[in-house]
């Protein structure tokens, strides 16, 4: 076959499943020889990524190339991990290089090179879609793993994505012999699993919501088409407002939310970041003076660092 001839369909069609790439096995049992391998390499019209490795394109490989290139190095049972599987699950925007590539145990170990890095696992796991990557709880348990001060971020972001629940990811703890973040973790699916949604959520549940006495809101509610962060029955509303989701046309659609519940004798709060990061207390005393007004009975309590309760609340 010459060079200027192209490739065979199904060999095409396996490349554009796989990223665009092959790997030297898969070329040759769709029918390539291997003199012509080598010529679609020294022409150019192919790049080698690694040994017995090849993007199909002269072109600079996208990182989704280069992942399927490790996976395929590494062999059948093979997947991404750590923030690679991130970044397949859509946890993450960011492409992370090296990417990691988890192989089971009995697997021969690969030299990390510059675009990846191997690691073998004595635990058993599953690889799923394409490219193969660990499943998403387990992914977001190794990350946990590595960084246990990022658990509320992980948890959070992949509960409030709908990628899963705390029930699968709780199931997928169970079934870990030892995890460093556990307890931590047991609380955090508790609270999540309760409907807070991201680190802001979760960080008013604590340390306003829960720290202070204040009534139990409803969370994760639908009214009118738009979705409440936190509902009191007394006829407040909390919204906790992060940067992501509430710029540009995110502000317009808060307005039009606050409008609705205003003209239905909803108030609505907003705190973002530092209101309940730095001055929680203060949160507090906000909330719990207005469900006062509306009818709920109390107290307001201090926290252990708290300032301001015992003034508001002699």
């Amino acid at each position: 076959m010459s060079t200027r001839t192209p490739p065979p369909a199904h060999a095409t069609h396996l490349a554009r499943l796989q990223g665009g790439v092959l790997s030297h096995e898969q070329a040759v049992g769709l029918g390539l020889s291997k003199h012509t391998v080598s010529g679609l390499l020294n022409s150019g019209h192919w790049t080698r990524l690694a040994r017995g490795v090849y993007y199909t394109s002269p072109l600079e490989p996208p990182w989704e190339a280069l992942a399927w290139a490790g996976v395929l190095m590494a062999g059948e049972g093979s997947g991404l991990a750590g923030s690679a599987a991130a970044h397949a699950w859509q946890l993450t925007a960011q492409a992370p290089t090296p990417i990691t590539i988890r192989l089971p145990h009995n697997r021969r170990s690969y030299r990390a090179e510059a675009a990846w890095s191997f690691e073998r696992s004595r635990v058993p796991f599953r690889v799923m879609r394409t490219p193969p990557r660990v499943g998403l709880e387990r992914t977001v348990l190794d990350l946990c793993s590595v960084r246990p001060d990022q658990s509320a971020h992980w948890v959070t972001k992949a509960v409030g994505s709908g990628r899963t629940t705390t029930r699968r990811l709780r199931r997928e703890l169970d079934a870990t012999a030892r995890h460093p973040a556990r307890r931590e973790l047991l609380e955090l699916l508790a609270d999540v699993g309760a409907g807070a949604h991201s680190p802001l959520e979760l960080l008013y549940l604590r340390d306003v919501e829960r720290a202070h006495g204040l009534p139990r809101g409803e969370r994760q509610i639908h009214s009118g088409g738009y979705r409440i962060d936190v509902h009191y029955r007394h006829g407040l509303v909390v919204e906790l407002d992060g940067r992501l989701g509430h710029e540009y046309e995110g502000r317009f659609r808060d307005m039009r939310r606050d409008n609705y519940h205003q003209l239905r004798g909803t108030t609505t709060l907003r705190f973002g970041w530092p209101d309940c990061q730095v001055t929680p207390c203060e949160v507090a005393v906000c909330v719990g003076s207005l469900l006062t007004a509306m009818g709920w009975t109390g107290p307001v309590t201090p926290c252990r660092r708290c300032r301001h309760v015992p003034e508001q609340h002699p």
